[in-house]
C-alpha cells in the first residue's frame, strides 16, 4: 500500500476505539490520536482486608483543546491486569499526593466515568471554536470513587465523588437503558439517511433518551437544538444530534463496522456540513474546474488576479522600502548589540548625525599607537575644545577601571594641546545579550557616578543615545541641546534645556487629559506647548483648553488652574514649560 499523505486538519482525537477502526481512519488520511478515558483494571482483591492504591489511566493529548473532532466509544470493555508499577507516581513532587482507593470486595476498577468528567474540563476550553464530537453510546451507569491524600503521617480517606460515563457532556438527556436492534430512521439529511440505513442493519442499542423541550409564549415546543436520528419500535429516541453554539455532540448507538461508518461520514458527509473543519476535503473539487464555473465566475477571477497583482506590487514596494530604512537605521541597533569595531562605527554614524562635524575613527587613524588611546576624537566647533571617547560592547557591567581609563587618556590630550578644554566620555553598551528593557539601567554604580563627576568625565550608555534618538525626532530635545549634554560630567542624562518649573499637578481627571495644577507669576494660554517628566523621560503635550471656577481662559497667570491636553499624562508627573527667548 503506498504511503498517505496525512492532512494536519481536521485533527482527530479517538478516544478507546479499536485499534482496527484507528489504522483505517489514518489509512484514509486522518490525522488522529490515541486516547482512552481509562481501561478497566482488574485489582486483587481477594479478602476483606485488601486494598489497593489507583491511579487513573485516562490519556488526551496535551494539546486537546486545539483539536476539531472527538471519537468516543463508551462501549470499550478491556480489562488490563492491576500493576503496582503503573500507580506509582516516579517524577511526584510536593507534600501531598493524590490517588484513588480501590478494596474489597471490588475486583473490577472502572475509572472511565472519571475519565469523562476530566474530558469536560478539556471541552469546556473550546466552547468558543467550532468542533464536533461523536459518540458511540453505552448503557448509562455511574461509579463512586474513594479519594485519599497520601503525606508523610500516611493516607487519609477525604471522601467519594461519583461520576457518570457521561459526565463528558453539560447536559445529556438520558432515559431508560432499553436494549434491541430495530430501528425507525427519522426524515433527516438524505446521505446521512442513507449511511445510518447501511449501517443499522447488524447495529443495536442499549440506551434510550428522551426529547428535551422549551418552554416559549406559556408554551412548551420541542427544542429546535436536539434532532432525533434514530428512533426503535417505540418511538423511543436512540441517537440524535444535539446542536450548540460551537459544538455539535453526536450521539450514535455502538454501530459494529465503526471504521466504515466513520470513513465514508469524513469523506462524504462532514465536509459538507462542516466544511470550516475539513479545509483539504475534495470531495467536491471538481467544481472548481472552468467547466462548470457559475455565471460570472471568470470575470470575477479575472478581476481578483488583477487586485491580487496590485497588491503584490504594493506589497514589494513596502518591502524595499523597509529593507531600505533598515539598512539607513542599522547602526542604531548596532549601538544596543555591536561591540569593537561595529560599535565604534555605530557611534560615529550617531554623532555625525547629532550635528558634529569632525568625528574621527582614532584607533583607525592611529593603528600602531597605545591601545588604551581613546576610540572615538571629535572636533568641536569655534574652538571649543576636544571630546574623546573611550567605548566598550560588554556581557556585563563597567568595572571601575573601565570607567576611569578615559581620565588618563584626557590628561595626555589636554598636554599635547597644552591646554585644558578637553572633555572624557566613557559609553558602554552593557549586557549586550540581554533585551535593552532587561538590562540594569543606569549600568554605573554610585561610586562610579561620584568618581566621573569629581574626575570631570562623562558616563553614558548606548541604550541612552538610542532614547535620544527618539527624543529629538519628536521634538522633545533639539540636536544642540543634545551635544551640549554630551560635555556634562558625571553621569549624563538628557533633558530639554531653559525649562521653567510649572507644577506636579495635585489632581488627574478624565484618564489624564485634565489636571489641576497651582501657578504663580507664569503665563499659560491656550496652544501653549508643556513638557511632561515621568520617570526622567520627557513627553510633550499641548494645551487645549483652560479653565479657573468654571470659566474658560485663553491665558492664565496665577492661582489654581485646570488645563486639559491633547494627551493624556500619568499620575506623578511634573509639568514644564520652555522659557521664552
Amino acid at each position: 500500500m503506498k504511503n498517505v499523505k496525512i492532512k494536519e486538519r481536521p485533527r482527530v482525537c479517538c478516544i478507546d476505539l479499536e485499534p482496527e477502526v484507528e489504522k483505517l481512519l489514518s489509512d484514509s488520511g486522518l490525522n488522529i490520536y490515541s486516547g482512552s478515558l481509562g481501561k478497566r483494571i482488574k485489582v486483587p482483591n481477594e479478602s476483606k482486608y485488601d486494598e489497593h492504591y489507583i491511579l487513573p489511566n485516562y490519556e488526551f493529548p496535551v494539546n486537546a483543546h486545539e483539536y476539531d473532532i472527538f471519537i468516543i466509544n463508551l462501549e470499550d470493555n478491556e480489562i488490563i491486569e492491576y500493576n503496582e508499577k503503573d500507580h506509582i507516581r516516579e517524577n511526584h513532587y510536593g507534600k501531598f499526593e493524590y490517588k484513588l482507593l480501590s478494596y474489597f470486595p471490588e475486583k473490577i476498577f472502572n475509572p472511565k466515568p472519571l475519565g469523562s468528567f476530566n474530558l469536560r474540563k478539556i471541552f469546556n476550553k473550546i466552547k468558543s471554536r467550532k468542533h464536533l464530537i461523536i459518540v458511540f453510546t453505552d448503557e448509562n451507569y455511574e461509579v463512586e470513587y474513594e479519594h485519599i491524600v497520601i503525606s508523610r503521617d500516611g493516607a487519609k480517606r477525604i471522601g467519594e465523588k461519583k461520576h457518570n460515563i457521561y459526565s463528558f457532556a453539560d447536559y445529556v438527556p438520558l432515559d431508560q437503558p432499553l436494549s434491541g436492534k430495530e430501528f425507525i430512521v427519522e426524515n433527516i439529511k438524505y446521505d446521512m439517511k442513507i449511511l445510518l440505513e447501511k449501517h443499522i442493519i447488524s447495529c443495536y442499542y442499549n440506551q434510550t433518551f428522551f426529547q428535551p423541550t422549551i418552554r416559549k409564549d406559556n408554551s412548551i415546543f420541542p427544542d429546535p437544538n436536539f434532532k432525533p436520528l434514530l428512533k426503535n419500535l417505540d418511538n423511543d429516541i436512540v441517537s440524535f444530534i444535539d446542536l450548540e453554539e460551537n459544538r455539535d455532540i453526536l450521539y450514535l448507538p455502538p454501530i459494529k463496522n465503526k471504521g466504515e461508518f466513520l470513513k465514508e461520514f469524513f469523506s462524504k458527509i462532514a465536509p459538507d456540513i462542516y466544511p470550516s473543519l475539513f479545509p483539504f476535503s475534495t470531495t467536491f473539487l471538481w467544481r472548481e474546474n472552468e467547466k462548470y464555473w457559475l455565471p460570472n465566475h471568470g470575470e470575477f477571477l479575472k478581476e481578483k488576479k488583477k487586485l491580487e497583482n496590485e497588491h503584490n506590487i504594493k506589497i514589494k514596494t513596502i518591502e524595499n522600502k523597509i529593507a531600505q530604512n533598515k539598512n539607513k537605521y542599522l547602526y542604531l541597533h548596532e549601538l544596543l548589540t555591536g561591540t569593537g569595531d561595529k560599535l565604534v562605527d555605530a557611534l560615529i554614524k550617531f554623532f555625525k548625525w547629532l550635528g558634529f562635524r569632525n568625528v574621527i575613527n582614532f584607533d583607525e587613524e592611529n593603528k600602531m599607537s597605545n591601545p588604551l588611546e581613546e576610540d572615538i576624537q571629535i572636533e568641536l566647533e569655534n574652538g571649543e575644545g576636544l571630546l574623546i571617547i573611550e567605548c566598550k560592547g560588554i556581557g556585563g557591567t563597567s568595572t571601575d577601571s573601565d570607567c576611569s581609563q578615559i581620565s588618563k587618556v584626557k590628561h595626555r590630550r589636554c598636554r599635547d594641546r597644552n591646554k585644558f578644554d578637553v572633555y572624557a566620555l566613557y559609553i558602554v553598551n552593557h549586557q549586550r545579550y540581554l533585551p535593552p528593557l532587561k538590562r540594569q539601567n543606569p549600568p554605573f554604580s554610585k561610586d562610579q557616578m561620584v568618581d566621573a563627576e569629581n574626575d570631570e568625565r562623562g558616563l553614558l550608555s548606548t541604550w541612552q543615545l538610542f532614547n535620544l534618538f527618539e527624543d529629538i525626532e519628536n521634538k522633545i530635545l533639539t540636536k544642540e541641546e543634545a551635544r551640549n549634554s554630551l560635555l556634562s560630567f558625571g553621569y549624563i542624562e538628557f533633558k530639554p534645556e531653559n525649562l521653567i518649573f510649572i507644577d506636579e499637578p495635585k489632581e488627574i481627571l478624565k484618564n489624564g487629559e485634565v489636571c489641576i495644577v497651582n501657578i504663580s507669576n507664569l503665563e499659560l494660554k491656550i496652544g501653549d506647548e508643556i513638557f511632561v517628566e515621568k520617570n526622567k523621560k520627557f513627553s510633550k503635550v499641548k494645551i487645549l483648553e483652560i479653565q479657573a471656577n468654571d470659566k474658560t481662559f485663553q491665558k492664565v497667570t496665577t492661582g489654581e488652574i485646570g488645563l486639559k491636553f491633547n494627551f493624556p499624562i500619568s499620575n506623578k508627573s511634573v509639568l514644564w514649560k520652555k522659557k521664552n527667548r
